[in-house]
């Protein structure tokens, strides 16, 4: 259903938070308006302070309480995995629609349930964006004829995996030369060891055969100085093989550029007269 206007209750002010914020004040995300930030209370002053500069004034505050009492129809989480937990079902409870950008949250089958129910109960939507990978709507198409396979190979510069689990299975600052596997195996096991990074993982999953028939290769390659994401994935409707090379968002190497213009046009189709894709 198209809606006139949608206010938004944001969770988290990081790299994705600011970027929709910014697409907010520029006309981008369609008749979107900031009603509500929520963020931890260290972050309360820096929070204050870009908000400002934006030239907004919404509820800005650290007690889930005080922002879940600002009127807003839509919640975007932007914080994290534990966000989701800890406030998706309010969200969709509370009748408000409910974007998750920590895909890697749904490892939790009971979770991701538990949401999707919550969601059917109260008439409300789970919306996922596609993030930081292309072919979504394509395999999400194939999904209804029948898939057999479906693949991701994330290929990131090893600064990219700073602060990760990585750092406990190689030595970044060695790879200078070749690339390196660092992972291999199923969705659900990479979004639960790299949080942060291979959230695009569990996205997939959603969209095809689920986290543990999904398989995730996640490379640490010096040869590259952008984010690639290689997806593959065929069954009764064909094979499809698709290649995304972004740039990492210049605030965190981890998060790639295109992240948060994935979840602005998702918010901005919300109110357009025109969707696609």
């Amino acid at each position: 259903m198209l809606r006139d206007e949608v206010q938004i209750g944001l969770i988290g002010l990081g790299t994705i938070g600011k970027s929709l914020v910014r697409a907010i004040v520029e006309g981008q995300a369609g008749q979107a308006s900031l009603a509500a930030v929520l963020v931890r209370p260290a972050n309360m002053d820096p929070a204050r302070a870009f908000l400002a500069d934006m030239g907004l004034d919404p509820v800005l505050s650290s007690d889930p309480e005080e922002f879940f009492e600002a009127g807003t129809n839509l919640i975007v989480e932007a914080a994290g995995q534990e966000a989701v937990s800890l406030y998706g079902s309010e969200a969709l409870m509370t009748k408000r629609d409910l974007l998750v950008c920590a895909t890697g949250a749904f490892t939790d089958d009971s979770l991701y349930q538990g949401l999707v129910d919550l969601a059917s109960q109260y008439r409300r939507r789970l919306i996922i964006p596609a993030g930081a990978i292309g072919g979504i709507d394509a395999l999400a198409s194939a999904a209804l004829s029948g898939l057999d396979e479906v693949s991701i190979t994330t290929r990131k510069p090893p600064a990219a995996w700073a602060g990760t689990a990585a750092e406990e299975m190689v030595n970044l600052a060695e790879i200078t030369t070749e690339p390196v596997c660092i992972f291999e195996g199923s969705a659900r096991e990479a979004a639960r060891r790299f949080p942060q990074n291979v959230n695009v993982a569990a996205t997939l999953a959603c969209a095809g055969i689920g986290l543990d028939r999904t398989v995730a290769r996640i490379f640490a390659d010096p040869t590259i100085t952008r984010n690639l994401h290689e997806i593959y994935f065929s069954g009764k409707s064909g094979s499809f093989s698709i290649e995304v090379c972004g740039n990492p968002s210049t605030d965190n190497p981890r998060t790639s550029a295109l992240t948060a213009y994935s979840v602005i046009k998702t918010i901005r189709n919300l109110t357009s007269p025109v969707m696609i894709g």
